[in-house]
């Protein structure tokens, strides 16, 4: 059975992986469900000086503390950043990298910079206009993309992100990091993840498209979580 660690998006908290992780723990797979500094129930915590080495060193410090070995991480939207740059501190600890719908960095980049310069100016705005400059307010589309049974459930638990987490850039320098398996699932058909899933494709990566929109760990848990599942034991679908 495989050990998960599951990585939020922006503006989201460990709580999103609810269903998900229940689906994954079914099956016998152990589950860590992470909240990223600054969100969810440690929205306290966000502070103009959150950022993505934050967040690096949140999910690094927990594969140490509790000693978790050939873990599969898996990051959404945002969370692949983290993911990503997590791998370069703890490759003998990380087993495969999965990226939800997520972005995939190469070296020097940040979210910014992967997601493109009009959605990151979105952002910025955002920041400008409703958070002093440095808090990125949850984006209306989070909801507006969910199916209605969802959208007062969610939209009670989104908290602000912290812009530096979007643009700081990430150092990968590490071999055997770049070594390890890496899985891409698709749950929107967009530009930018059409980009993203064809660079995986390209890398031979095995990937998988989903139905559920970008947020398919809410509208669409249990697939999700067959998706995980298939991949963690091999049996992925190229």
């Amino acid at each position: 059975m495989a050990v998960f660690v599951l990585v939020p998006g922006a503006w989201l908290g460990g709580w999103c992986w609810r269903n998900v992780a229940a689906a994954l723990r079914a099956d016998g797979h152990a589950v860590v469900g992470c909240t990223l500094s600054g969100l969810g129930e440690r929205s306290h915590l966000l502070t103009r000086e959150t950022g993505l080495d934050t967040h690096v060193t949140d999910i690094a410090n927990l594969l140490r503390y509790r000693d978790l070995r050939d873990v599969v991480l898996v990051g959404h939207s945002y969370g692949g950043m983290v993911v990503t740059a997590v791998a370069e501190h703890a490759a003998e600890r990380t087993g495969r990298l999965v990226y939800l719908d997520a972005s995939v960095p190469i070296d020097g980049q940040s979210n910014d910079d992967v997601i493109g310069a009009e959605m990151a100016s979105r952002l910025r705005a955002a920041a400008q206009a409703q958070g002093d400059g440095w808090r990125v307010p949850p984006a209306d589309y989070v909801t507006e993309r969910l199916p209605e049974r969802l959208r007062d459930w969610v939209g009670e638990r989104l908290t602000a992100h912290p812009l530096r987490a979007f643009t700081q850039p990430v150092k990968l320098q590490c071999a055997a990091a770049a070594a390890l398996p890496r899985a891409f699932i698709r749950t929107t058909r967009s530009p930018l993840y059409d980009r993203l899933l064809e660079g995986a494709q390209q890398a031979g990566w095995p990937c998988r498209e989903l139905a559920g929109g970008h947020y398919a760990m809410l509208s669409e848990p249990q697939a999700v979580a067959a998706a995980l599942a298939e991949v963690a034991t091999g049996r992925e679908r190229v």
